[in-house]
């Protein structure tokens, strides 16, 4: 359970380094863009929210990565048991029934189970000895994603829901997915499009058409995504400067702090703020991927390709719905958006990667 002085001397400095610099990015624009740096105020929790992430990602660092994979069942379980309880004890929020509260505080459980199916579905594709994968196998795996994504979907929160979708992806494609599979999956997916399209409740349907034409509905559905576009165009190459921005600080701009935090960093800091965001997200995502190329055994290599599908998969989506290219799903920006459960399971995450590249080297 300890380390050693040549795992300690593995941590990537530039890699937790670029982690923090976002994390606290997004901690300043939570600040220029909301009200008040009370411990009750949404700056105040969030700072409360990236201690308490700093010290589960530093002792997590303690324990073998092999320790979470070999109790991944139970831990498995446990989050489908927690998900299931939200259903009943959980507190709604925006149409969604997805969070426990803790005092002044809450807790959105979806987040973290996302992190033990990346574990559990590494681990079941770990020991699977062939090139590629049957589709017994394959169709285990999905059973493996599906029930917790299921859960989430019946807590109303299908932008979540979505979120499992690239963990399944990712880790099949690695694992050694067939072609005939894929061509299968997407041939399903096409038959059963009109069908998701008739199940999706009408202002879903309206936030997909939106994405075509926003001025259609420029009081309603088109609302975010023009002010987002109108907060990223005045910022031009070096900003407004901090709490400088109209969109943002006159509150023509929804959810500034959470989904559209990308947003107010392009109109306070420009193209210059945006451009940095976006290159220490690519920075964090190569760093993933030498992690999985180096891993020491399968389970490692796994894990890492999962949290890095899943990482990628919240960047693309939120800045391609802050720019309008993509509907608005409510996924947050990993490390920047308000949310304690987002940044600690991100946290976490970053953790775990960072145990698998510490340990590449020992037996």
């Amino acid at each position: 359970m300890s380390l050693s002085r040549r795992s300690l001397n593995s941590f990537d400095w530039l890699w937790f380094l670029a982690l923090l610099a976002l994390a606290g990015a997004g901690l300043v624009t939570i600040w220029s863009s909301t009200e008040g740096t009370g411990l009750n105020s949404y700056f105040g929790r969030q700072a409360i929210y990236l201690a308490f992430a700093l010290a589960l990602y530093l002792g997590l660092l303690y324990l073998d990565y092999h320790f979470f994979a070999d109790h991944i069942t139970f831990l498995y379980l446990a989050g489908l048991v927690l998900l299931a309880a939200v259903l009943f004890i959980g507190r709604t929020v925006h149409n969604t029934k997805g969070w426990i509260a803790l005092g002044m505080l809450s807790f959105q459980p979806s987040e973290l189970v996302k992190l033990l199916v990346i574990l559990a579905l590494a681990k079941y594709y770990s020991e699977i000895e062939r090139e590629h994968l049957n589709l017994s196998e394959l169709l285990k795996g999905g059973l493996i994603v599906l029930v917790p994504m299921l859960l989430v979907v019946l807590q109303g929160d299908l932008g979540t829901a979505v979120t499992f979708v690239p963990i399944f992806i990712g880790l099949s494609f690695i694992a050694g997915l067939r072609r005939k599979h894929v061509l299968v999956v997407l041939a399903v997916a096409l038959a059963c499009s009109p069908l998701g399209w008739m199940k999706l409740k009408d202002y879903q349907k309206g936030r997909i058409q939106t994405v075509f034409n926003p001025s259609n509905d420029p009081h309603h559905l088109g609302y975010q995504t023009i002010q987002s576009k109108i907060a990223i165009g005045s910022g031009k190459f070096l900003g407004k400067g901090f709490k400088q921005g109209t969109q943002g600080q006159l509150g023509f701009l929804p959810a500034r702090h959470t989904d559209f935090v990308f947003a107010v960093v392009s109109e306070e800091r420009g193209f210059l703020g945006s451009i940095s965001v976006l290159g220490l997200f690519l920075f964090v995502s190569i760093r993933l991927l030498r992690t999985a190329r180096e891993a020491k055994d399968k389970i490692g290599g796994l894990i890492v390709v999962g949290v890095l599908a899943l990482f990628l998969f919240h960047v693309m989506v939120n800045v391609g719905m802050v720019v309008g290219l993509l509907p608005i799903t409510g996924i947050p920006l990993p490390l920047l958006s308000a949310g304690g459960s987002s940044l600690i399971s991100t946290f976490l995450a970053m953790s775990l990667c960072m145990n698998i590249r510490m340990r590449r080297y020992v037996n």
